[in-house]
């Protein structure tokens, strides 16, 4: 099962159990009528999606602890993005629960309201209604507005930066949900249910994860400063070579990991896999790639002398696993992990199993000749396909120079297209789980 998949799961799971344990449960099942059932169904979806709320607040402030749970904190952004997803409709699932009986009205008779004696609102004191009252109006506006904001997150051809912009208003709205979640209890006497205990774990929780948002605090203890120390463009490739010396700090690191840089000209952070770590100079390189619209500044707005914060690192393709021998699959700049990994092979006596490098480029790139050093150091066999001459790599090809592809397990980073290829090729051998890949869409 797909991570993502198994926390939405245990998401849904948690939020329904919250419920099951709270009073609504048992007020629902003594009085099956319309109106309370319509009352309940309130605390479930907000329960639900409360949960699915809070699982995206706690996942985006990049707990190690959290990412080691999730597979990595690229794994952490798949079911950050899920959650949001699934939060929205919960939201809007409670809303039409909340507001579907004005409009039901219209078109057919509803059952009178009839308050039972001895509960509910009704015996609630003035201060109590005022609260939860407060906290009801105050969430109304909260959902119209977190859902535009949402949206946008969802649509893809929104700018990054206006992603990024939005996105920081969405902890300020959560606290209102919160305090939502928190006051409403009045209302259905859930205090001191065991329900209740759980909702308030799960609130606390994520409001310091809110909070931490808030204050910016994101990474502080994975922070380091750095200088710009070389900027190298190679115009064929429209690659740029960054090396950055470290001002002091820890930084830790094993190969294959990668990193969020902050330069002077942006605020938002950006990540880049490591392609080279020298621990004596306390010098980091990295490979940049024209992508999209930042990666296109960034050489003319970076110089050397310039200040860049270095945050991580972070990730789970670090090559560590069990298998007889290993297929190393790499498309354009995405060879950066591998030559931080063949550096250190070279420098430890060379890999202790087989491990075939699979390189593919438009042209006789630059790097050719270096990879083809570094692996001839490294013990480990490589492969280059030039794609304009050539037919692009596949499994078939694979297979052609990996013999025995039962007992390896495949390393791939590069273009999302090919790794869905790659997906759907291993599991028709039964590898589906031998796939290792880093996913940078982080949103």
């Amino acid at each position: 099962m797909a991570m993502s998949k198994k926390w939405l799961i245990i998401g849904f799971l948690y939020g329904a159990l919250i419920f099951l344990l709270s009073p609504s449960f048992q007020a629902m099942v003594n009085n099956p009528g319309f109106w309370n059932i319509k009352e309940q169904l309130l605390y479930l979806t907000g329960s639900i999606a409360m949960v699915y709320m809070v699982i995206c607040m706690v996942l985006s402030i990049r707990l190690e602890s959290v990412n080691k749970l999730v597979g990595g904190l690229d794994k952490a952004y798949v079911i950050h993005k899920w959650a949001g997803i699934f939060a929205l409709v919960f939201s809007i699932l409670h809303w039409l629960v909340k507001e579907g009986p004005r409009f039901l009205g219209m078109i057919m008779t509803l059952p009178p309201k009839i308050r039972p004696g001895g509960g509910g609102a009704s015996q609630a004191v003035d201060i109590q209604k005022l609260i939860y009252d407060f906290g009801n109006n105050m969430v109304e506006v909260a959902f119209y507005i977190i859902l535009v904001v949402l949206v946008i997150s969802l649509l893809k051809r929104v700018p990054y930066n206006i992603f990024r912009l939005v996105h920081k208003i969405i902890p300020v709205l959560f606290l209102i949900i919160v305090f939502h979640g928190a006051t409403i209890q009045l209302k259905g006497k859930w205090y001191w249910s065991i329900g209740s205990v759980l909702l308030w774990v799960t609130l606390i929780a994520g409001s310091i994860a809110a909070v931490i948002c808030l204050l910016q605090m994101i990474g502080k203890n994975r922070k380091v400063k750095a200088t710009v120390t070389k900027v190298t463009y190679y115009q064929d490739a429209k690659v740029l070579d960054l090396r950055l010396s470290l001002s002091g700090g820890n930084f830790s690191w094993e190969t294959g990991q990668y990193v969020f840089l902050k330069f002077p000209f942006c605020r938002e952070p950006h990540p880049f896999s490591i392609a080279s770590y020298d621990k004596n100079m306390q010098e980091v390189g990295f490979l940049i790639k024209e992508l999209g619209d930042f990666t296109k500044k960034l050489g003319n707005n970076i110089k050397e002398g310039d200040t860049v914060i270095l945050e991580g690192a972070y990730g789970k393709f670090t090559f560590d696993d069990k298998a007889e021998g290993q297929i190393w699959v790499a498309g354009g700049i995405g060879v950066a992990p591998f030559v931080s990994r063949l550096e250190y092979l070279a420098a430890n006596g060379g890999s202790r199993q087989p491990i075939d490098f699979f390189y593919s480029a438009r042209g006789e790139s630059f790097l050719k000749p270096i990879l083809s050093q570094l692996c001839e150091k490294a013990g480990v066999n490589f492969h280059y396909t030039n794609t304009l001459k050539e037919e692009r790599l596949n499994m078939d090809k694979i297979k052609e120079k990996v013999k025995n592809i039962s007992g390896t397990s495949l390393w791939y980073c590069g273009p999302v297209q090919f790794c869905h290829y790659l997906k759907k090729a291993l599991q028709a051998h039964g590898l589906k789980n031998k796939l290792h890949y880093d996913n940078f869409d982080m949103r």
